[in-house]
């Protein structure tokens, strides 16, 4: 007889699943670069599926509680700040921003050259 899982496991195994499959569309997209690097280099595409899944619980919060929180210290001094939530989100997002540099960089050089879209030629054609 098969045992059914409470609800919070089930939702950690549809979380692992689609963590897989995203995983696997990074290998397809990273098919081409030689196996050794490969093995460097899922460590840091994994951390980079990890925090964009954490990103998508923040923005939730973020969306529930705002960017903006009321503080008050004592009788006299209160206001606004940025909410912990927002705090956490904008760092969590600088931080993947930075693995997903570091990964498109390891790219083969002709998928590189296949996915410019011209902006930036265009950038130096504003410049002069």
């Amino acid at each position: 007889m098969r045992r059914e899982l409470p609800e919070e496991e089930k939702l950690l195994k549809k979380i692992e699943r689609k963590k897989k499959a995203r995983f696997k569309e990074y290998e397809e997209a990273f098919k081409e670069i030689d196996k050794d690097k490969m093995k460097l280099l899922s460590k840091t595409i994994q951390f980079a599926i990890d925090l964009e899944f954490k990103l998508d619980e923040l923005r939730v919060l973020v969306d529930e509680t705002g960017f903006i929180e009321m503080y008050k210290n004592g009788d006299n001094q209160y206001g606004k700040k940025e909410s912990s939530a927002g705090k956490a989100y904008n760092s969590a997002l600088k931080n993947y921003n930075l693995l997903i540099k570091t990964i498109l960089g390891e790219l083969p050089d002709h998928i590189k050259a296949e996915d410019d879209d011209g902006f930036d030629e265009f950038l130096k054609t504003m410049s002069r």
